[in-house]
């Protein structure tokens, strides 16, 4: 290229200029480019830390070799690649639009005669694919781009050949990358031994007809083991698909592959003479027409230039905007509730310590979408101070990171079904973004702060699967890869981020040590640098001290027979609670038994927690909490609770809960409609209130600025700590299910779609 890859970088790369850097992914960066005769191109290349791991080399040369071989209208031409380059890169025909999901979020379900001809295109499309000898394997409404000449299919990065078998847990994809989007991938994806075929993309098709003409994927939304085992075993719920293409839908989403219908027979039935130009039409034409501005960071070159020279990414932060005037017109569905049930898969449970992070540069110059509408509101004692609406996400947890002021973090997935989300800083005073960054979080509350870095567990890349950023500046932070199954839990210590993850070779791996793993292994406990963990199931393997700086085993306890349901340490001693109620007490050191005593409790893997505070140990399990010396093990009070997750807030990383202590005093809940709060000292009661919501479970309590807040149901009540007087009820128009504060006031998590802030009293 005759133009510097990013200002003030020398590097050239064939006859293409480029212009400026259109986004960024996990494998690598996006740029806008000009060939020698002025043909915008958009050029995608791999991370330099990537391109040095042959796996991703590999992938990279067999997505440039897939895309080449294809050919049609509704396709990207490839113009250019050289995967052997330093820095591997590929050409590609610049499609200005937005993507179909993006286009559904601002505009809304799509007309049935849209939904058609949609699909006719992309059967187009996959003819073409399939002519190549090549079956893309990750159709899904983010690789279908609207453009100004109709939809055109994108990303052929895990295509593959047809008629080659592959599994999600083989270890070719445990080496390589994740095998597509759950909720749009076929079955014969995940189950082990049948061939991949064209009819794999006729399934992902009929997802993306039902996406398309109702918002929703065929198998609703949830993490993605749940949304792999309803592909698997679930029907699709086509409740609300217009009758027009429900058949057809159905048809190619049948579990078998040789039942579906094939590519020609699905074009045939969706393929009208006169069908619309939908996406030049209505709201869709709106989007794809505002889509022309070109982003921050492309150069003045590149705005100047043809008719045609608009930016993807400003094309979805376009849709973004006209979603939120949109949002009106969108037609919801409720998801129906379906068994929670894991996807059956192989492999065995694995522990992988991320060292070395640090944070770098200044923020994403692409960040993900933030389609969240944001109402201001007034800064009086009391008052909404803001509030933001998810206009087609799901908002999973708030939390106010420690040591960071005016910083609130907010979760949220893409609202398609898929694992796709964000983690957004928001700037407490008015609500606005000071950064994002990409998350796949599976299980929302496994992202988290330790060690003042946020670390956010995704099915990325086998290369990279967490994305952290630096609280402040929101930089990148590189962490060590651990495969493609995000962890079970993660701790942070000053070595790096330790994660326990399944993996197919069984390992206990770090930068420079392998340690062989079998059982499952529950939550751990970790003092400085020594790693407790203990197996949720009897067996033969005990008790172990592992050293997260190089992964040596400390030392081993063999004489605790019985399961260990909880696990904690005040920093010299590990405690272990079994499912008899028993309390060992281990030297951290030497892992020699201090004590043992019987809590007299009837703990339940799962439903039960240790924790320290001011000298005492406390127990949550047998709806009490237990107050114990953390040195004797000896059972000091005892006072009735509710559960723990309503009790006690989850520690980032689900290693763990922690209670909520302010000035010697433990807060927490007796029963649904009652907060009190207990010496730490002795287990006598303090003072106790009353939080009436509607009948809703309650959320741990938060103490922020001299001031305790509880909610329950809709309801929260702020509280003076050490006498419990009552300062101001609040009813919110939603179900508050997550709870934060700061000094200057509270903020929650409303049902699901609203994040919302308070201002103090």
């Amino acid at each position: 290229m005759t133009g510097p890859l990013l200002p003030g970088d020398p590097e050239r790369l064939g006859r293409i200029r480029l212009l400026g850097r259109l986004g960024a992914g996990g494998m690598g960066q996006v740029f806008l480019g000009r060939t020698a005769g002025g043909r915008l191109v958009a050029v995608k290349t791999v991370h330099a830390h990537l391109a040095a791991e042959p796996h991703y080399r590999e992938r990279f040369r067999r997505e440039a070799a897939a895309a080449r071989a294809v050919t049609g209208a509704y396709t990207a031409a490839v113009l250019d690649a050289d995967p052997d380059a330093e820095v591997p890169w590929l050409a590609t025909a610049y499609l200005p639009g937005v993507t179909l999901r993006r286009t559904v979020a601002g505009a809304g379900p799509l007309p049935t005669p849209a939904v058609r001809a949609c699909g006719a295109a992309l059967a187009e499309a996959l003819a073409a694919i399939h002519a190549a000898g090549i079956v893309h394997r990750d159709l899904k409404p983010s690789n279908v781009l609207v453009t100004v000449d109709g939809p055109r299919v994108i990303d052929f990065g895990i295509a593959r050949l047809t008629g080659e078998s592959r599994s999600p847990f083989s270890a070719l994809t445990a080496a390589e990358d994740i095998i597509g989007t759950p909720g749009f991938i076929a079955p014969e994806q995940i189950t082990e031994g049948i061939a991949i075929t064209p009819a794999t993309d006729v399934f992902a098709l009929g997802a993306v007809l039902v996406f398309a003409a109702t918002g929703e994927g065929p198998f609703g939304r949830a993490g993605a083991a749940v949304m792999l085992y309803r592909a698997v075993h679930d029907e699709p719920d086509l409740s609300e698909v217009p009758w027009e293409i429900r058949e057809l839908a159905a048809r190619c989403l049948d579990k078998s592959p040789p039942r579906r219908p094939a590519v020609p027979e699905v074009l045939a039935e969706l393929k009208e003479a006169g069908a619309p130009l939908w996406w030049r039409e209505g709201p869709v034409g709106d989007l794809v027409r505002e889509s022309g501005a070109v982003p921050p960071g492309v150069g003045a070159e590149a705005r100047s230039g043809p008719p045609g020279a608009e930016a993807r990414p400003d094309a979805d932060r376009a849709a973004g905007a006209a979603g939120a005037a949109a949002a009106a017109r969108v037609r919801r569905r409720a998801v129906g509730r379906r068994t929670l049930l894991g996807a059956a898969g192989a492999g065995s449970l694995g522990l992988v310590a991320w060292a070395g992070i640090r944070a770098f540069g200044k923020g994403a110059e692409q960040p993900p979408a933030l389609d969240w509408a944001l109402t201001g509101g007034s800064e009086a004692a009391g008052a909404v101070r803001w509030s933001r609406t998810a206009q087609d996400a799901v908002v999973d947890g708030v939390l106010v990171p420690g040591g960071t002021a005016g910083v609130l973090l907010a979760h949220g997935s893409d609202g398609t079904g898929s694992s796709v989300g964000a983690v957004h800083a928001l700037d407490t005073s008015d609500g606005s973004r000071r950064w994002s960054v990409e998350s796949r979080a599976e299980v929302p509350r496994m992202w988290g702060v330790v060690g003042g870095v946020l670390v956010a567990p995704e099915v990325r890349s086998a290369g990279e699967v967490a994305a952290g950023v630096g609280l402040r500046g929101g930089g990148d932070v590189r962490v060590k890869g651990i495969g493609t199954v995000p962890p079970k839990w993660f701790v942070g210590s000053g070595d790096g981020v330790v994660a326990y993850t399944e993996s197919g070779s069984k390992n206990l791996t770090g930068p420079s040590w392998e340690v062989g793993l079998s059982p499952p292994w529950g939550r751990p406990a970790l003092a400085g640098s020594s790693l407790l963990v203990v197996p949720s199931e009897p067996g033969p393997q005990p008790v172990t001290c592992f050293d997260v700086s190089d992964g040596g085993v400390r030392w081993k306890h063999r004489q605790i027979e019985e399961p260990v349901v909880a696990t904690g340490t005040d920093g010299r001693r590990f405690h272990l609670l079994t499912a008899s109620g028993d309390l060992h007490v281990l030297d951290v050191r030497t892992g020699v038994r201090l004590a043992e005593r019987s809590l007299r409790l009837r703990p339940g893997a799962g439903a039960s927690a240790l924790a320290y505070a001011n000298g005492t140990g406390l127990a949550h399990a047998d709806g009490f909490v237990t107050g114990f010396d953390p040195v004797s093990g000896e059972r000091r009070w005892q006072v009735p609770s509710t559960g723990l997750e309503s009790s006690w807030r989850l520690l980032p990383g689900g290693t763990g809960y922690a209670p909520t202590v302010a000035g010697g005093l433990l807060l927490g809940w007796s029963d649904a409609d009652t907060v009190h709060a207990v010496k730490l000292a002795d287990g006598t009661r303090q003072w106790k209130g009353a939080v009436r919501g509607g009948g809703a479970g309650p959320r741990p309590p938060v103490v922020a600025g001299g001031t305790v807040y509880a909610a329950a149901g809709a309801a929260c009540t702020a509280f003076a700590p050490d006498t419990g007087v009552p300062a101001r009820t609040w009813g919110t128009t939603g179900t508050i299910t997550d709870l934060a504060a700061d000094a200057t006031g509270w903020y929650a998590r409303l049902d699901k779609r609203t994040v919302q802030a308070v201002n103090r009293v």
